[in-house]
């Protein structure tokens, strides 16, 4: 049935005709019959008159078909979808569809390959811009154009420069879940079948099925990266990327921490500062530490890490879950305690601001100073909303999360053998490191100072690996004692 452009302009009296014509059918198509018989015998107005209710009635008879297939189309895809199979007809840059099962994906080798390439980038502490420059350097072909060089399905035109790639493709690449052999359906919906414009569902929303698919990234390497991509980081200018880029914070103001070097210094001489002190000195004070012990203390670290880890699996994995288990609690409560007395305090506001009104409208208080009142309680009550909504959405998670011990030794098993370190290997292990000002701990001993360096591990958070050896140590040298 043809659908012409008027049908998406139909009146309100149209919608009224709608209602009707469903109600008494057989009563409308008789009137309509009867009227044709009178405009037919009654002159050319008559006729005018029934030809534009005529079109008015089609109009909707063609908005009701369309919005009942649109409907029934629908109702296909979301059985389709829910049942676990690929909604998308081309599979993402990394898969292609194995030729004996349409419905199943298989790695595409060679695309594979770039994708990892570019998570391994990711990791290095490399931005998309970075990325897509590496990529168009070394003369990749974009997934269009390599679609286009293979023979697979496409919905692009060919690109007039097979080598560009643009941040958004790179930054889609390292969000997609599909990566790790998932199949993720309704990422996108349309409001109406009026609108062509795909929306972005809320990730809540998404039907995942896990495992369809040969992964082509580890998980450890995917929750990694997108923690990174949380961080906002930029290139020094010297046009390189820090190690600890987006990694360090002051323990006090916890604010981010600064690499601060010349072209005439040496590498020992470079060092990291407190952002929050750089930019004023009264709001903190001095933090900083240089970049070459920052570098020996972690590596020492990392090396007792893999040490304990390796030595000491299943005490390793009893230690973690429990601290971790502890951090969780301490830190949940105090949260929620922060969140209920900002909505006691909503709730004050509320009350506040309607005896203000009643006290302008009774004369109490004069327009002016009700106009400042009420704009103050109204601003710090919006603050308060905000918080709140912010403080809810970081309880809901982190009640979800969960120490994730296994991922740590797979990471661990991957170095048996720290000699180096290095961006990659630094992200794979750690989230945060914290850095104190320095302190004397003794008055009689002045020389000797103190900086206390906090390192936040990914998957188990902060552990002491120094101390646990030791417990583990004599724990297991209790246990031979007392077996003689």
């Amino acid at each position: 049935m043809y659908l012409d452009k008027y049908a998406r302009k139909i009146t309100a009296g149209h919608h009224r005709a709608a209602d009707t014509f469903c109600n008494f059918r057989i009563g409308v198509v008789r009137h309509d019959l009867i009227s044709y018989e009178r405009a037919r015998t009654t002159g050319p107005r008559a006729r005018q008159l029934l030809n534009s209710g005529g079109t008015a009635i089609r109009n909707v008879f063609n908005e009701m078909y369309a919005k009942d297939t649109s409907k029934k189309i629908r109702a296909t895809w979301q059985s389709k979808g829910r049942s676990g199979e690929h909604l998308t007809t081309i599979p993402p840059y990394g898969y292609k569809k194995d030729p004996e099962d349409k419905k199943r994906w298989i790695v595409d080798e060679e695309a594979a390959a770039i994708v990892q390439k570019i998570f391994a980038l990711c990791m290095d502490g490399l931005g998309p811009t970075q990325i897509t420059k590496w990529l168009q350097k070394n003369k990749v072909l974009n997934p269009t154009a390599y679609a286009y060089d293979k023979g697979l399905p496409v919905s692009n035109k060919p690109p007039v420069n097979p080598y560009k790639w643009t941040n958004e493709t790179v930054s889609r690449i390292l969000e997609r879940l599909d990566y790790l052999g998932h199949t993720v359906n309704f990422k996108t919906t349309k409001q109406s079948f009026k609108s062509k414009k795909v929306l972005w569902n809320d990730p809540a929303d998404w039907v995942i099925f896990e495992n369809t698919q040969e992964p082509i990234i580890e998980e450890s390497v995917f929750l990694i990266v997108q923690k990174i991509r949380q961080g906002r980081r930029r290139p020094t200018k010297m046009g390189d990327m820090g190690m600890f880029s987006g990694l360090l914070y002051c323990a006090d103001c916890g604010g981010k921490m600064y690499l601060c070097r010349t072209n005439y210094f040496k590498p020992e001489q470079e060092y990291y500062i407190c952002s929050t002190y750089r930019k004023d000195r009264t709001l903190c004070t001095t933090h900083s530490i240089r970049r070459v012990v920052l570098e020996e203390i972690v590596l020492r670290n990392l090396r007792e890490a893999i040490q304990y880890v390796t030595q000491y699996e299943d005490d390793f994995v009893q230690r973690a879950a429990d601290q971790s288990l502890r951090e969780r609690d301490k830190e949940l409560a105090q949260k929620k305690d922060t969140l209920t007395q900002s909505q006691k305090r909503i709730a004050e506001l509320d009350v506040i601001i309607k005896r203000l009104y009643e006290d302008n409208i009774s004369g109490k208080l004069s327009d002016e100073r009700f106009i400042k009142l009420s704009r103050d309680y109204e601003l710090e009550q919006t603050n308060l909303t905000n918080l709140v909504e912010h403080l809810r959405q970081e309880v809901k998670e982190q009640e979800k999360q969960k120490v994730n011990v296994r991922q740590f030794i797979a990471a661990v098993r991957k170095y048996t053998d720290m000699q180096q370190l290095d961006a990659s290997v630094l992200r794979e292990f750690v989230e945060k490191i914290y850095i104190s000002e320095v302190y004397t701990p003794d008055e009689n001993e002045p020389r000797i100072k103190v900086r206390e360096i906090e390192i936040v591990y990914n998957f188990i958070g902060a552990f002491d690996f120094e101390e646990a050896r030791e417990q583990s140590q004599a724990a297991q040298k209790e246990k031979k004692t007392g077996v003689a």
